[in-house]
């Protein structure tokens, strides 16, 4: 495979996952949200196994491996039990509507264009042009995770954020060291399951797991 292949597709590719992490905003249903962060979990993990493949890196390739089966199917099905077991279907109304987020997510992304190229331009890797896309990504993770009303949907938010700061390590350096990488695998793994077992005592005692209610527990 060429750099020029490899650059283009892989710039095709990290534009999918950023309209991915955009669609979680327009997606009201709390399955097809799960759903999305599977796929763009999907098109990381093919990201990583294509500049793997262009640097012959055994080592990436794994942690593509990793990546499709913590993230692209483990993490899904923990998150499809969870939301059975709470019985919840569709996505509490978040601080600001689909039309004020897009804004917001619109404006982000020219931040992120403006501040991440000039970088990119002095990054002679293949895959630098992607960086400002990551780094939108990862702007608009943070938004997510701010504007969400549930706790469920707030970790939906979170596990978008580390794909996008995983992607953008991926484009800029080819990512960390492959034992950070399987470290970080395990951490959000991990982190997933205590979020889990935290919403179902919230929703057990509480009734809700809206945050918004569960902060006026405090006045």
């Amino acid at each position: 495979m060429s750099a020029d292949v490899l650059s283009k597709t892989v710039n095709l590719l990290s534009f999918t996952a950023l309209g991915l992490t955009i669609l979680l905003i327009v997606r009201t249903r709390l399955e097809g949200q799960v759903r999305v962060f599977a796929v763009q979990s999907f098109v990381l993990a093919l990201i990583a196994t294509l500049i793997a493949l262009y640097r012959g890196s055994l080592e990436l390739f794994v942690v593509g491996v990793a990546l499709v089966t913590i993230k692209g199917v483990v993490i899904p099905r923990m998150l499809h039990r969870a939301v059975a077991k709470i019985g919840l279907q569709r996505v509490a109304a978040p601080y600001l509507g689909i039309a004020p987020a897009l804004f917001i997510c619109g404006l982000l992304t020219i931040v992120a264009f403006y501040v991440m190229t000039p970088i990119a331009a002095s990054n002679p890797l293949p895959t630098a042009d992607a960086i400002p896309l990551a780094f939108a990504g990862v702007l608009i993770g943070f938004f997510i995770m701010v504007n969400r009303r549930r706790a469920v949907t707030q970790i939906l938010g979170f596990l978008m954020l580390e794909n996008d700061i995983f992607l953008l390590a991926l484009l800029a350096t080819y990512g960390v060291p492959f034992i950070v990488e399987m470290g970080v695998f395990l951490d959000v793994l991990v982190a997933v399951l205590i979020m889990e077992v935290f919403v179902y005592h919230i929703k057990d005692n509480f009734d809700s797991i809206d945050v918004g209610e569960l902060g006026n527990l405090k006045e």
